[in-house]
C-alpha cells in the first residue's frame, strides 16, 4: 500500500481525479502535467476506435458508450459502461488503478490488433489481466473470434463489478466460456494456465513489476504467448525485460506491429506543434513466452502485423 504522503502517490492521484472530473472515453484528451515518475496522459487516442455516447443508455451513475471500429470492411461494436464520480481515494490507492478511470492508446491498440489478428486466438484460453473499468481487448476477443475460453480480470472489485455490466449488455454473460474475476497479481490463483494473455499498460509501476511476472509466469501455459502493449517510457520497459527474464520468461519487442497503428503514430510524430511523445505515448508490442518454447510464436505474432 502506498502512503498518501508519498509524492509520487499524490501525483497518480490526481491523474485519477482529473480523469475523474472529466468521464474520460476514448477521444477526450488531458493535459495533465505531472513528474516522469508518473503516467502523463495527453495523448489520449489513435482514432482506431471511435466512441459514441448512448443517450438511451444513460444511468445515474455512469454513461454508456459504443466502441467502434472497422476492419477491413468488417464492422466491430461493443457496449462500454463509463462510472461516473463514485469513487474515493481509498478505492482507488494501493496499486496500479489508471485503467479503472479511462481507457488509454495501450488498451486502444491491443484492442485493435487482437481485432486485426483474430485467428491467433481460435480454439485457444485467453484471459486479460489489468484489465481496468472496461477489459476492452479481452472484450473483442470474446466477442468476436472463436477462443475456447475467455476470462476478464483485474484487481480491483469494483472494476469488475463494472465489466461485469459490460460483459451482460453486450450478451456475453449466458456464454460459458466469458467470465470475469477479480485477480490480483502475486496471489496464487486457480483460474488455471492459458494459451494467451492480453495485457496494457501495466509495466510502469515498480512497486508491482515482480508481482506481475509471477502472475505472467503462474498464468502462461508452456506453449502459451503474453501479448503485451506499453510504451517505453523510459527504463521501466527495460526493467519489465530484466525481471522477465530473470524468470525464465524470454520477451520479443514489436515495434511495428500494425499497419494503422504505425501509420498513426507517424502521423502524429509528423504533426506540427504535437504533445505527442513516442517515449511515453507509443505503446509497442512486446510477445512473452517461456524459455524453451518454440520461436515460431513470436514469428507468428510478428507475420500478422
Amino acid at each position: 500500500m502506498i502512503p498518501m504522503g508519498d509524492p509520487v502517490a499524490r501525483s497518480r492521484w490526481r491523474i485519477l481525479a482529473k480523469a475523474l472530473s472529466r468521464g474520460n472515453s476514448l477521444e477526450d484528451p488531458a493535459e495533465d502535467e505531472l513528474d516522469s515518475s508518473t503516467s502523463v496522459r495527453r495523448f489520449s487516442s489513435y482514432g482506431l476506435i471511435a466512441t459514441i455516447p448512448l443517450v438511451n443508455l444513460r444511468e445515474p451513475q455512469a454513461t454508456w458508450f459504443e466502441y467502434h471500429t472497422n476492419i477491413s470492411q468488417d464492422n466491430f461494436s461493443v457496449l462500454v459502461r463509463h462510472p461516473k464520480h463514485s469513487f474515493t481515494a481509498a478505492d482507488l490507492m494501493g496499486f496500479n488503478n489508471t485503467g479503472n478511470v479511462c481507457v488509454w492508446p495501450s488498451e486502444e491498440t491491443l484492442a485493435f490488433f487482437c481485432l486485426s489478428n483474430r485467428e491467433l486466438f481460435s480454439g485457444k484460453a485467453v484471459i486479460e489481466i489489468g484489465g481496468g473499468m472496461s477489459c476492452l481487448a479481452g472484450l473483442m476477443v470474446a466477442k468476436y473470434t472463436s477462443a475456447a475460453r475467455v476470462v476478464l480480470t483485474d484487481g480491483n472489485q469494483i472494476a469488475m463489478e463494472n465489466v461485469g455490466r459490460i460483459v451482460e449488455k453486450n450478451g456475453l454473460k449466458g456464454l460459458t466460456h466469458v467470465t470475469s474475476e477479480v485477480l490480483q497479481w502475486g496471489k496464487q490463483s486457480k483460474l488455471g494456465r492459458f494459451d494467451v494473455i492480453l495485457c496494457a499498460d501495466c509495466l510502469f509501476f515498480d512497486e508491482d513489476r515482480c508481482d506481475l511476472v509471477q502472475t505472467i509466469d503462474d498464468l502462461l501455459a508452456e506453449e502459451g504467448v503474453a501479448l503485451m502493449a506499453a510504451p517505453q517510457r523510459g527504463d521501466t520497459l527495460g526493467k519489465f525485460f530484466e525481471e522477465a527474464n530473470a524468470a525464465g520468461l524470454v520477451c520479443v519487442l514489436h515495434k511495428e506491429y500494425n499497419q494503422q497503428v504505425w501509420q498513426s503514430h507517424i502521423h502524429m510524430q509528423a504533426t506540427e506543434g504535437s504533445i505527442y511523445d513516442e517515449d511515453i505515448h507509443y505503446p509497442l508490442l512486446l510477445t512473452v513466452t517461456k524459455a524453451g518454447t518454440p520461436n515460431d510464436i513470436h514469428r507468428i505474432v510478428a507475420a500478422g502485423c
